[in-house]
């Protein structure tokens, strides 16, 4: 449900009882009821290592392609892979139920319902679990790195060389996200933006990555301008050749640091965005300040972040918080505490959000749905003119 946050600003807000909170934590469960749970449990974790290896191997595209059942020599020999490693491979499929088996022809197949979830389409709509199971494999590789942080004489954090695939398959993400959604679905959300990126605005994408949002924007409103920072050198250095290559002349691409900009970008940009990067940095107030320095007066903000409450109670009836919250421990956290930052997390929360961004000077927030992004939250906001 919807309620005040402050002001005239609304969240959406539930009590724990509502997400069963309290009557989860006070059911009763043998020893053997939670040997089972958790069997089943460390199971999908060995089965999502799995998923990534047919998502980087392409045996997942491979069998889409395939129409109906084939042996594994035939699927093999199709993807010009060794058949010992992939019939294991296939065992894991089957026995997760996720390929189906013959056991009197030894074929294998996968049914058409269920390869939208593994594999993305022309819509950039689907595809989550196979990127997903790739995103856990990528994190998992600073499991060790992250488990030496909790000592109290261990390291503060984790650098961003522990990562070493992580930008290349977040650009891959945001690709096949906003390929058919950015312009079609989200800009829409802003109320005459649209129009105004046709007419010629000057724009920013603060923490850009490799500036797969900032490029498909430029390609698309050849009148307005478009900047790209971020703090990863690689990363620009890659979206500046990309840009090259399109052909791009109205975006230009900088190593900055969100929360010690250049000077003279005050009153600068009609329009700065920032997406899945607040909840990472080291100094998140800082950054939403230079943030509103950089916004011309009457200028807007659009903040997108993870959706989530920033009390723990009101995120057990998400299904998918204990995977943020582990993306946060093997990731975003330690990131930001490794230059000694405040950690927020990815679950820092609406709530936290809300009140960053008013202490950091924005007016009229509006907490939106994102179309074909429902874990993600857009803060739609505006700079007093």
């Amino acid at each position: 449900r919807l309620q005040r946050c402050s002001g005239e600003q609304w969240c959406t807000r539930y009590t724990a009882e509502e997400l069963g909170y309290n009557k989860m934590a006070h059911v009763e469960e043998t020893a053997e009821e939670f040997a089972r749970r958790m069997t089943t449990t460390v199971s999908s974790g060995f089965v999502t290592l799995a998923m990534s290896i047919g998502v980087r191997t392409g045996l997942f595209a491979q069998l889409a392609a395939m129409e109906g059942p084939h042996t594994s020599v035939q699927i093999a020999e199709a993807a010009n892979m060794k058949e010992r490693y992939v019939r294991e491979w296939l065992a894991i499929m089957v026995t997760a139920r996720i390929v189906e088996y013959d056991k009197n022809k030894k074929t294998y197949f996968l049914p058409k319902h269920r390869r939208g979830l593994l594999l993305p389409d022309d819509t950039g709509s689907k595809g989550t679990m196979g990127y997903m199971s790739e995103m856990m494999m990528e994190l998992g590789m600073a499991t060790r790195t992250v488990a030496d942080c909790f000592k109290k004489d261990g390291p503060k954090g984790t650098p961003f060389s522990a990562y070493p695939e992580l930008q290349e398959l977040l650009a891959r993400g945001k690709e096949v996200v906003h390929k058919n959604n950015l312009v079609q679905n989200f800009l829409p959300t802003c109320p005459g933006l649209p129009e105004l990126l046709d007419s010629g605005i000057r724009v920013h994408d603060a923490g850009c990555g490799r500036g797969i949002t900032t490029l498909l924007l430029a390609q698309h409103f050849p009148n307005s301008t478009f900047v790209g920072t971020d703090i990863d050198q690689e990363a620009i250095q890659w979206a500046g050749r990309e840009s090259n290559k399109r052909g791009l002349a109205n975006v230009t691409f900088q190593v900055q640091d969100l929360a010690k900009m250049p000077t003279d970008w005050s009153d600068s940009f009609d329009y700065v965005f920032v997406w899945d990067v607040v909840h990472d940095l080291a100094a998140p107030d800082l950054a939403l300040r230079e943030i509103f320095r950089m916004v011309k007066p009457g200028g807007r903000f659009s903040m997108v972040d993870i959706r989530g409450h920033s009390e723990l109670a009101d995120n057990m009836g998400n299904p998918v918080a204990p995977i943020l919250y582990c993306a946060s421990l093997h990731y975003c956290m330690p990131v930001s505490l490794y230059l000694d930052g405040k950690g927020l997390g990815t679950m820092w929360g609406q709530e936290l959000a809300m009140q960053m961004l008013q202490e950091a000077g924005f007016a009229d927030i509006r907490v939106l749905d994102i179309p074909g992004s429902p874990a993600n939250l857009h803060f739609l906001c505006h700079k007093p003119a």
